[in-house]
């Protein structure tokens, strides 16, 4: 399989789904959040209100993303920007390959995919790379 380029994650409270994809091909890595297996909200219970994404689940995510060039991120709520945040803060060599963030509520996995390279197609983005290419090594933008 060839090397991926770009990627797209759809996140929300309690999943992530991370696609690295290419023109062709495109692998899915499916990240659980450990807390959302565990909680369980009430709507009478006193501690009804929402719980922020926590930092172990976003480092996951992260972690996906070391080898990506340009990355879309989507999702229904505040999680992605929860997630752009914790780029920015922890990763800013990451958050530099950040190309976009999209409301999209859960779709199916292949609308996912065809909007992830409507969008990268649609700013000229590379699908492909050459054997032993480094995004962030062969970055040219930055001085």
């Amino acid at each position: 399989m060839s090397q991926y380029v770009d990627a797209i994650v759809w996140i929300d409270r309690r999943e992530a789904k991370v696609f690295h994809f290419t023109k062709a091909e495109a692998v899915k890595l499916l990240i659980i959040h450990t807390a959302a297996q565990r909680r369980h909200h009430q709507a009478d219970h006193e501690d009804s209100t929402k719980h922020a994404v926590d930092s172990t689940f976003l480092e996951s995510i992260v972690q996906s993303l070391d080898h990506t060039g340009g990355t879309l991120i989507t999702g229904p709520g505040n999680s992605k920007f929860e997630l752009q945040r914790y780029i920015d803060h922890h990763r800013p060599d990451l958050a530099r390959h950040i190309s976009g963030i999209e409301t999209l509520d859960q779709p199916v996995d292949a609308a996912i995919l065809e909007l992830a390279r409507r969008f990268f197609r649609s700013r000229g983005h590379r699908h492909s790379v050459e054997p032993g290419y480094n995004a962030r090594k062969n970055d040219t933008s930055t001085p």
